[in-house]
């Protein structure tokens, strides 16, 4: 009995340390953020149509953001511009919107309420027009979609884009 006791001492105590035993996971394996979720938005996107050229260009800013240039040209006349950005503070994603010819060119904040693989939904209830912007994203498509309520009415305008770059 003197020579078991040890033995099971050890055995209790090897099988102990392999059980608490952590692995550290790499930097792949931990799980990504909202915003490296929404990596399939970088590039350059465009759709060229009638009502003009349309470009939208993400690129990743730092750590925390991915920033845009929106751009709706006519002929040789840029008759829309816009700058966007995807910033994550804390758990939340915020998209944040500048048109220098709108609001007072402030920027205007739509925090994320959905989030899918291929799919983003950012809301902000307090703004006028739009209350909604959404991003999918279909293989080397993604549409961007705005809405809410318009002259009293339900509004949405679909802008479906290619990827370029």
């Amino acid at each position: 009995m003197k020579n078991v006791l040890p033995i099971f001492v050890l055995a209790t105590a090897a099988l102990y340390s392999c059980q608490n035993d952590t692995v550290t996971p790499t930097s792949k394996e931990k799980e990504k953020s909202r915003l490296e979720r929404a990596e399939w938005l970088l590039g350059r996107w465009e759709n060229n149509s009638k009502e003009g050229n349309l470009s939208e260009t993400w690129v990743k800013n730092g750590n925390n953001a991915y920033t845009a240039e929106t751009f709706i040209v006519l002929g040789k006349d840029t008759v829309f511009k816009e700058h966007s950005s995807l910033e994550e503070t804390g758990k939340t994603l915020q998209c944040v919107i500048t048109i220098p010819d709108q609001n007072e060119a402030k920027p205007v904040v739509f925090t994320m309420t959905k989030q899918e693989d291929n799919l983003m939904v950012f809301e902000n209830p307090k703004h006028d027009f739009p209350t909604m912007i959404r991003y999918e994203h279909k293989g080397d498509s993604t549409i961007a979609e705005i809405s809410g309520i318009q002259k009293g009415k339900f509004a949405k305008e679909r802008f479906p884009m290619k990827k370029v770059k």
